[in-house]
């Protein structure tokens, strides 16, 4: 098999981005290069999108609308035939910086030779800065790194470890120092997540930014088949740290209505899986955002529980989405809800079962922490979350 198309492929995007570097280091050197490079892991983008995927897509694209920037997307080295494949769309003048070898037969050697080629096409991007929405660069794009920040989004794995994968659990105890150490900035998602890193890490204060997540716009709703007529929700991924346990036994005590449960099976959770088949209990799988829309406007009240939570995106989908809310008083929940919010101890049953049937029972607060609840999740603005983190992103690069 002959690797002389590969090599062609190579050469020519590596020639490309050498002309780009000294392209732009004449025009800075006649001060006419003012854009703020920023290179940026898209590896989130390759699996279906859930709550770092979505953080990403949404940043990217308001960050694309600064005319001073350029974005620079690093993931795979390459694409053939057979991926990898995106799922999610990317800003329309973001460039994609990977050796394009579709219709070539993949091979060994080719891998070989395009993982190290790509640290040098990173390298002659020349990037002012390298940013990592997810806790911690991958080991091609720390190489070449000469500024970086990186996102972090919780601190479960410190606080609650018993809660976490051990692969999970593993991978971030082996990296986290490192990229703490090296990063020139880190972003958090709450204020909460701020006070976590703080207390687990000796870091400078002032590398460690609060930056809330923002609010994208609402779809436009999809049928959704077989929704009850009244009913109880959660949204989420199921796992330990959710909590749904706390959910289903106040449920079991007994409502007018059903209960709604939205989300994958995940880690540790087959004991869940019985609990789901319940009388009045209906459990949908992953929904695209148009189904998910029609499931949170139809809802009577929206739960909560989670045990820890960086941010928490379904608790502001709900508000916004005009759903009572009520959830766990943990984490940065709190920060979150606000007064929009209903609260309970997430060990607590009887606490939840008692705000379900003030809410469930009470027509005037229903309609209290919907209004409340629209103009919490009004608050929480993509444009804004851009704006400050491009702020962040300047001073690193300096």
């Amino acid at each position: 098999m002959s690797l002389l198309p590969a090599i062609r492929v190579v050469v020519h995007t590596l020639f490309q981005a050498l002309r780009d570097r000294l392209r732009r280091s004449w025009r800075r050197a006649a001060h006419r290069e003012r854009t703020l490079r920023i290179g940026v892991d898209i590896r989130p983008f390759y699996e279906p999108l859930t709550g770092i995927g979505w953080y990403l897509h949404h940043l990217l694209h308001e960050i694309a609308k600064h005319e001073d920037v350029e974005l620079y997307l690093f993931g795979d080295a390459r694409i053939t035939d057979i991926g990898p494949h995106l799922h999610t769309t990317l800003p329309p003048n973001a460039r994609v910086c990977v050796f394009d070898l579709r219709g070539q037969p993949p091979s060994g050697a080719i891998r070989a030779l395009t993982a190290g080629a790509y640290v040098l096409l990173m390298w002659l991007i020349d990037c002012d800065v390298i940013f990592g929405a997810n806790f911690f660069l991958p080991r091609l794009h720390s190489a070449i790194a000469k500024r970086r920040v990186v996102t972090i989004h919780d601190l479960t794995y410190k606080r609650h470890p018993e809660l976490v994968q051990k692969e999970t659990l593993t991978n971030l105890e082996a990296h986290m120092k490192r990229e703490l150490a090296q990063a020139d900035a880190m972003i958090c998602v709450s204020e909460s997540t701020r006070r976590e890193l703080l207390a687990f890490y000796e870091i400078d204060p002032l590398r460690a930014i609060a930056i809330h997540s923002g609010l994208g716009k609402l779809p436009d709703p999809a049928p959704v088949p077989g929704l009850p007529d009244r009913y109880i929700l959660f949204v989420s991924t199921i796992e330990p740290r959710k909590n749904l346990g706390v959910l289903l036994d106040a449920f079991a005590r007994g409502f007018d209505c059903a209960l709604v449960v939205v989300g994958k099976i995940g880690w540790k959770s087959e004991s869940i899986v019985p609990r789901l088949r319940a009388p009045g209990v209906v459990h949908l799988d992953y929904l695209h955002a148009s189904q998910l829309a029609t499931v949170y406007r139809n809802a009577t009240a929206f739960v909560f529980p989670s045990i820890y939570e960086g941010f928490g995106f379904p608790l502001l989908e709900a508000m916004a989405h005009g759903v009572p809310t009520i959830a766990a008083r943990s984490s940065s929940l709190p920060e979150i809800g606000g007064d929009a919010t209903l609260y309970f101890s997430p060990a607590s049953v009887d606490e939840l079962e008692a705000q379900l049937r003030r809410v469930l029972g009470d027509a005037s607060l229903r309609s209290e922490l919907i209004a409340r609840g629209h103009a919490r999740a009004a608050s929480f603005r993509w444009e804004d979350t851009a704006t400050l983190t491009l702020d962040v992103f300047r001073r690193a690069s300096v």
